[in-house]
């Protein structure tokens, strides 16, 4: 055979190769930018903008033929001609074709880079428009979510992710509804995808936990809930119930074994809770038969195998599936016989013994669809004669219940919460059997974390203007007013239903007379919990809301803090409150500073207990700000020497208020030549260099310039000492 000529132009092996490996890199790329991973398609996107950069400046390196050849080669959908190609590489061919290939490697390489770049730029406006498309499913998804159509919501959750399989939202969405219609095992896998495109998804670990408690898989289901801590460590409270649903599942699980077996083995108690469930369940009885049934099952619900086998065997879901009951609860209350009626009391009977010390079975007959509502309908309806014991067993159930976190939770959760606190302050507000235990469950409830923040937007529509009439009732008893305000104390802790308390002025002038009436009373334990009630309603409040209060609050309190009768914790409270009021409200200063009034504060403020004298040395404060008169009385009744000793202090507010305090005296002269004999000014410049609040600070700078400007001593000190200095250093980071 003849040899082949070598063609001109020929690459070497060294050139093919280093085609061959550019070709493999442009290769992966594309492959990267096809990537479903957005991580991937992104660093691809980066390395392909790095290749094009390389290739553009060896372009102005060697820009030999490029202009050239680019503007004969004719264009297609990718940017370049294979014709031309082909013909470029045969166009020096002398006999045969060559035997390598022969390509323009800068060419070749643009080509290639401006195809990756058209590719990416149409991938990128597909995927905008599968996200677009997947958003309104995911939307739709939530909605039907919402109303409880899981099935819906997963169907438009498998569609979303159909779009697009990089959203970790729509994996953990997918999760929650699968979950809700009991596929555990599929749940896990959502929530494997979603960590692994997102290891910080929080929600994939807790739908993962819910996963594995719903297979009964207790130990990963605390690995899965404890994982939330490495996402977010601020999180430990939500963590801590979610275990605490783990050892309440495992419990109960182990109860229920327990009951099995004692069925099984023919046990008389087991026995007869079956057979009388089994009985409720026939259909065209008498509503007696019912009543009678329901009572007799509640006798027996006195243990954990009797509260078990209730729930394993449907008794709790009686409510709604059984064919009396579930009619009755359903139908217009005021249209039920009175035999109707005492089938809902008894069976409310039954299910408070089913709930007593169960927090499983409180949990889920609260989880029932309709019931919850069902029982606010109760409370809320205005029963007379044998109607009322609906109403009580109404609210003994929804008590038992609240008497555990987890059942208070759940009746928050799952009750109207508006509605429900409503309702019971206005059962408070009446005089029959019903107002003590609906302060006690309002009590209950307002423990739960969740009820202030949905009692917040519409809590002065009804809930407080049934509270004031409730305070201005004549006829209640101390133990539920007691109950009631320290609910309203709970309620107050949430800083924005505390300052719509303390707006309203109505609500101000009720407490002030119910303050006044337990103060001539001398009811110690009703007026503690007014006193603690108007302490959080002045603490960090609108001052506009203190300014204009009622002035007997403040001529009640002192007459609480001069009182021989009346509690230690009381007395602490009315001096507290009015050290809250005082420097906001000029009636109440008035008040004090007549009849040297300031004397008896002076007597406090001097008193070892720090639960007197801090309110004490608050109020002081206050008046001599305002008072020349108190003034003169602190400096002539020893009060500098006291003042001097909180200075030593271990609390900051003690000292910043004493120093303060001091300052407002030194406007008498002789306060300020007294305390040259003192090492004041020393102890001031240590506190405003070692205070970490700035209040401090400021304060002991401040009463620094009133003893300099008083007496030229305090200044000669104060240069001996570097003072200067020392007060413009801190004074720094007070400004």
């Amino acid at each position: 055979m003849a040899d082949v000529p070598k063609l001109p132009n020929q690459p070497s092996e060294a050139d093919i190769h280093s085609f061959l490996s550019k070709v493999d890199d442009i290769e992966s790329v594309i492959k990267g930018l096809n990537s479903e991973n957005e991580e991937k398609r992104n660093f691809y996107m980066s390395k392909a903008d790095r290749m094009i950069e390389d290739i553009e400046k060896k372009k102005k390196e060697d820009p030999v033929d490029d202009d050239i050849n680019d503007k004969d080669l004719p264009k297609t959908r990718t940017g370049f001609s294979r014709t031309k190609i082909n013909k470029d590489a045969y166009k020096n061919e002398t006999q045969g074709p060559p035997s390598g290939p022969v390509l323009n490697d800068s060419t070749d390489q643009r080509a290639f880079m401006a195809a990756i770049e058209a590719d990416a730029k149409e991938r990128s406006e597909r995927k905008k428009e599968r996200e677009q498309i997947a958003n309104k499913l995911k939307e739709q998804g939530n909605a039907e979510f919402r109303q409880g159509n899981y099935q819906k919501a997963l169907e438009f959750y498998d569609q979303a992710i159909d779009q697009i399989r990089d959203s970790s939202v729509l994996y953990t969405n997918r999760a929650q509804s699968r979950i809700k219609l009991g596929m555990y095992t599929e749940a896990l896998k959502d929530c494997d995808l979603a960590t692994r495109l997102w290891p910080s998804c929080l929600k994939a670990y807790v739908h993962q936990g819910h996963a594995y408690l719903g297979l009964k898989e207790y130990a990963k289901a605390r690995d899965s809930y404890k994982q939330i801590l490495s996402v977010d460590k601020r999180k430990e409270s939500m963590v801590k119930d979610y275990l605490a649903d783990v050892d309440r599942a495992e419990e109960a699980s182990q109860h229920e074994a327990k009951a099995a077996q004692l069925f099984d083995e023919g046990n008389e108690m087991a026995r007869n809770v079956v057979d009388i469930l089994t009985s409720i369940n026939k259909k065209d009885q008498f509503p007696l038969y019912y009543s009678g049934c329901f009572r007799l099952l509640a006798s027996l619900l006195n243990s954990n195998d009797s509260l078990t086998l209730f729930r394993t065997h449907g008794g709790l879901q009686l409510p709604q599936d059984h064919h009396a009951l579930g009619s009755y609860l359903s139908a217009s209350l005021h249209s039920l016989s009175k035999e109707e009626r005492d089938v809902i009391s008894s069976a409310l009977e039954m299910l408070t013994a089913a709930c007593k010390n169960n927090e499983t079975n409180q949990q889920q007959l609260m989880s029932l669809a309709q019931f919850p509502g069902q029982l606010l309908a109760i409370l809320e309806f205005n029963f007379k004669g044998h109607g009322r014991l609906m109403k009580t067993g109404c609210l003994n159930l929804l008590y038992e219940i609240s008497l555990s976190q987890a059942g208070r939770s759940s009746v928050v959760s799952k009750v109207d919460a508006n509605k429900l606190i409503t309702a019971l302050f206005l059962l408070v507000a009446k005089t029959s059997t019903y107002s003590s235990k609906a302060a006690a469950l309002l009590n209950n409830i307002a423990l739960d974390k969740r009820l202030k923040a949905l009692l917040r937007d519409k809590i002065e529509e009804v809930i407080l203007p049934a509270f004031e009439d409730f305070l201005k009732s004549s006829n209640v008893s101390p133990a539920v007013v007691s109950l009631t305000c320290s609910t309203a104390t709970n309620l107050a802790g949430d800083v924005v239903i505390r300052n719509k308390m303390a707006a309203r002025s109505s609500l101000w002038d009720a407490l002030s007379q119910l303050l006044m009436t337990f103060t001539q009373s001398n009811f110690n334990d009703p007026l503690e919990y007014v006193l603690g009630l108007l302490l959080n309603l002045s603490t960090d409040v609108a001052v506009s809301s203190l300014q204009h209060v009622n002035a007997d609050i403040s001529r009640t309190c002192f007459a609480i803090i001069t009182s021989q009768d009346l509690s230690k914790v009381a007395v602490a409270r009315a001096l507290a409150v009015l050290g809250n009021f005082l420097p906001h409200c000029d009636k109440a200063q008035s008040y004090l500073c007549q009849e040297n009034r300031q004397l008896i504060l002076l007597e406090l403020m001097q008193r070892e207990d720090m639960t007197y004298y801090k309110s004490a040395l608050k109020c002081i404060t206050a008046l001599t700000q305002r008072s020349q008169e108190t003034r003169q009385l602190m400096a002539e009744n020893k009060g500098t020497s006291a003042l001097m000793k909180h200075l030593n202090s271990d609390d900051e507010v003690v000292i910043g208020n004493a120093a303060l305090c001091l300052s407002h005296l030194c406007q008498i002269e002789k306060v300020c030549a007294k305390l040259t004999k003192t090492n004041i000014i020393q102890k001031l410049l240590v506190l405003a260099r070692d205070g970490t609040k700035a209040k401090v600070q400021s304060n002991c700078a401040i009463l620094v310039g009133k003893l300099v400007k008083g007496d030229t001593r305090h200044l000669e000190r104060l240069r001996e000492l570097n003072g200067v200095e020392i007060l413009h250093g801190c004074m720094k980071h007070v400004t």
